[in-house]
């Protein structure tokens, strides 16, 4: 019956159906390579992201005799803080653990099994890279509670402890208390004051520590090593003149396969990772600067004129930022004094005006979108997790130690 049926069809009808239905098998197995190549090539991106940082051509004896074997002052403050940790204030909370402030220390927790340590310890353990980075840039200086070293900050000590009775143990790491904060919550502070600063006495207050911050970054460089995260919350504030680079956790060396990886081709990062901390570090700046001020319209204005010392300093970094290195920046930065006069220089390579568009935004808002977009730090992976599919497997492991 069903056979009569169907040769009842008429045979253009029928050529029609069986047409659409290989095409829907074609189109099938067509997105079925694609997710496939979509999550192989995710899960690729995401171990060269997660892959450990290579310290062993820089001292690696050193850096271990002084990661692994605890001194009289480290041990104290380690007995300390677990005695006390019911008064530790909680400063903040994020993905990798939480940070607590406990008299003039910063205790930085690292909860298990959130992000993967990328590194070995001494004890053939895993930790977090921020410890062995910490202790390669900052030192081991318990004795220093509010020093920093070449603009790092040391570690004043960093062990293994539950948090709970019961729980797992953590990773803690310890560093001095800046009570400047960071750079985001100085621009708060300065924003709230009575009577706030132009963005020109911003900047004229603080380009003598923006140079400075330069010069360290250079070291880092210079030792063969990308910092991979500058933004405004990793710019700690020792005091109007010294401020520290902090969050050492995403530090690798230059050669690293992140640097080459899919992830960081996405998100528009610079081929040369130390041209690329460059630039990140002049856009924190520039954001700080931007909000420290009440009023964000003449700054935002004042950049996309391109006129201003600060303004003119960043085209003319932002047009030879694939090669530029710190030493560089900071050169120009004092060249360009931020007192200097403002004027009309046609070299200035200042992208034409942003206009509304289809007249949705007002030019002004307009010009604070581009602004924020020119100055934006983030990193993206969200799409490489989904691809990879994170939430069902995981983030790629390390090999092991």
């Amino acid at each position: 019956m069903g056979r009569l049926l169907l040769n009842t069809v008429p045979h253009s009808a029928r050529t029609l159906y069986y047409l659409r239905y290989r095409v829907a098998v074609v189109f099938f197995i067509l997105a079925l390579f694609q997710q496939q190549h979509l999550y192989l090539t995710s899960r690729q991106a995401l171990s060269e992201k997660y892959s450990a940082t290579d310290f062993s051509s820089h001292n690696e004896g050193d850096l271990q005799a002084r990661s692994w074997q605890p001194y009289d002052e480290s041990s104290k403050l380690e007995e300390e803080l677990i005695a006390n940790r019911a008064s530790w204030k909680v400063l903040g909370e994020g993905w990798e653990g939480k940070v607590f402030a406990y008299g003039d220390s910063v205790i930085k927790t690292f909860t298990p099994g959130r992000s993967p340590f990328r590194n070995c310890a001494p004890d053939a353990t895993k930790w977090p890279t921020e410890i062995p980075a910490s202790l390669q840039f900052g030192g081991a200086a318990a004795d220093e509670a509010n020093a920093t070293k070449n603009g790092f900050l040391p570690v004043r000590a960093h062990f293994m402890a539950s948090t709970t009775p019961g729980e797992p143990a953590e990773w803690h790491l310890v560093t001095p208390l800046l009570k400047g904060g960071n750079l985001r919550s100085l621009a708060n502070n300065l924003s709230s004051e009575a009577t706030p600063m132009a963005y020109s006495q911003v900047d004229g207050r603080y380009r003598p520590a923006f140079n400075q911050l330069l010069e360290n970054l250079g070291t880092l460089h210079r030792a063969g090593y990308c910092h991979d995260d500058i933004k405004p919350a990793n710019i700690f504030v020792q005091d109007e003149s010294h401020w520290a680079i902090g969050d050492l956790g995403n530090i690798r060396e230059v050669s690293h396969p992140y640097h080459s990886s899919r992830i960081w081709k996405d998100n528009d990062q610079l081929g040369d990772c130390r041209a690329n901390d460059v630039l990140r570090a002049l856009q924190t700046y520039l954001k700080f600067i931007q909000s420290s001020v009440a009023d964000e319209d003449d700054f935002n204005a004042a950049l996309y004129e391109g006129q201003t010392p600060l303004s003119r300093l960043f085209w003319w970094t932002l047009a030879d930022a694939p090669h530029m290195s710190a030493n560089e920046l900071r050169q120009r930065s004092i060249s360009e004094h931020p007192l200097a006069e403002t004027k009309v220089d046609d070299r200035v390579p200042v992208p034409a005006r942003p206009h509304p568009f289809l007249s949705l935004f007002s030019e002004r808002e307009a010009v604070k979108r581009a602004t924020d977009h020119a100055l934006m730090t983030r990193m993206d992976e969200r799409s490489v997790r989904l691809w990879g599919m994170v939430w069902l497997f995981g983030v790629p492991q390390p090999d092991l130690c």
